[in-house]
């Protein structure tokens, strides 16, 4: 018996010395970020609700997020890219985003919570100064967010020609697998491409286009091919730059729409967008400086009318953001998680009505301390019928303390205080949204961070 293990045990080893080696590196990173909330327009997941003046509506919970990577690195030339999320709300809640099935704040846990961020394959072009990312991967616009920020499926490639860096991309970003069309017929599809020209250390211009085609989704199987929509096909070509001039650091960008929109009805779009941002070094810490604008339409949409309203991605606005604003009510922040909400639900454009806002803000630290302070004020670009179009001002605060290099812990509160066009008694001055007589929306918020 010892003479056959001795054998066996022989035979193995060589076979495991016949088979190439192959060094993986293995790295893991992760976050996770909990708030403690209370707000009486908050009410935990992806929802902002304004409240009557005097209503007891105050909302109280806590929620977290965790975060973690895993990159399976074969080369420098080569690896896997896997990123994953869990959200909870303590204690659960039945119904909406979180339930007790699904959610592991409930009692005993126990919730099935993970969910896919990104899964994608990250490699160098052998002998060429070429990387490609092919799967469901991150991706960011050049109009800082306010067309789409998103995590989606598909295949981009970036180049390093010197002073150039092009990049070319495609995303399938829906598919309506409906069994009466062939899968890939129904479909909304980007094609991106970008150039970033160096012209020295310390100033970069570029150029971008977005293509956004919407094959006609109609969700009924018994349409015929000839009789489904027009197609949705919205062109959108922006000019960016970026410049370190003394203390400042300036960014900006300047984007125009056309093509065809879809709404109720099919429309010529004509819409553009531009902003300018600034963090300029004062003192201990940073003065923020931002102003954005989104071209709006003052009728809503009708047959044979040029659509003037900017477009994003996603019209609920799930994927846009304006970070530059460092706000939480106005326009919700990036740091937001399983809380991701602003005044009108996200939507930048406010139903197609535009948004013009100027931001300011300071923030510093002084040692393990750090602070900072914002304002802001949003109204819309154009205003239809009798509608106000003072959507309202911000005020917030931030004062934390870091515990170690990588966990820190805050204490914030934000408070807006709406304009007309959210709170008139008068329903035709109300932007959608808005609610009549509604109280002044405001949130408190202890945050921890942790990353690694």
């Amino acid at each position: 018996m010892k003479k056959n293990l001795v054998v066996l045990g022989a035979v193995a080893l060589s076979a495991a010395a016949a088979v190439p080696a192959l060094a993986l590196e293995n790295e893991f990173h992760g976050m996770y970020r909990a708030y403690g909330y209370v707000s009486n327009a908050h009410t935990g997941g992806g929802t902002f609700n304004l409240k009557t003046d005097g209503q007891d509506r105050t909302n109280s919970y806590m929620e977290q997020r965790a975060r973690l990577q895993y990159i399976a690195k074969a080369s420098d030339d080569l690896k896997l890219v896997t990123h994953f999320e869990l959200d909870s709300l303590f204690g659960g809640q039945n119904g909406g985003k979180y339930t007790n099935t699904t959610d592991s704040g409930s009692l005993d846990a126990d919730g099935v919570t993970l969910e896919t961020k990104n899964v994608y394959l990250d490699f160098n072009i052998p002998s060429a100064p070429v990387n490609v990312k092919l799967g469901v991967q991150p991706y960011a616009d050049a109009y800082m967010g306010t067309f789409g920020n998103f995590d989606g499926a598909g295949a981009y490639a970036t180049g390093k020609f010197g002073a150039f860096t092009p990049s070319v991309g495609w995303f399938r970003v829906n598919e309506d697998k409906n069994l009466a069309y062939p899968i890939g017929k129904l479909t909304t599809d980007l094609i991106t491409a970008d150039v970033k020209f160096a012209v020295n250390k310390d100033v970069t211009v570029g150029a971008n286009y977005i293509y956004m085609g919407n094959d006609g989704r109609t969700g009924n199987s018994t349409v015929a091919d000839a009789a489904l929509p027009n197609a949705e096909k919205v062109h959108t070509f922006g000019l960016n730059a970026s410049a370190k001039v003394g203390p400042a650091a300036l960014n900006a960008f300047a984007a125009y729409q056309f093509g065809d929109y879809k709404d109720a009805t099919n429309q010529e779009l004509s819409a553009y967008a531009g902003a300018v941002t600034a963090k300029i070094k004062a003192g201990p810490g940073n003065v923020n400086l931002a102003a954005l604008y989104l071209s709006g339409d003052d009728t809503a949409p009708a047959a044979n009318h040029k659509q003037e309203g900017w477009q994003s991605l996603a019209s609920n606005g799930t994927t846009s953001y304006f970070n530059a604003a460092n706000t939480w009510l106005l326009i919700r922040n990036g740091a937001c998680i399983n809380t991701s909400a602003s005044i009108g639900t996200n939507d930048l454009t406010k139903g197609g009505r535009g948004l013009m806002g100027f931001f300011a803000g300071y923030e510093g630290s002084a040692g393990k301390v750090f602070y900072a302070a914002n304002a802001g004020y949003a109204q819309t670009a154009e205003e239809r019928g009798n509608e106000d179009g003072a959507i309202g001002t911000e005020v917030n605060a931030t004062v934390g303390y870091k515990l170690y290099d990588n966990m820190s812990a805050s204490i914030n509160y934000a408070h807006a205080f709406l304009g007309k066009g959210m709170n008139s008694t008068t329903a035709s001055e109300r932007i959608p949204g808005g609610a009549s007589d509604a109280a002044d929306p405001y949130a408190a918020f202890v945050r921890i961070d942790y990353a690694f």
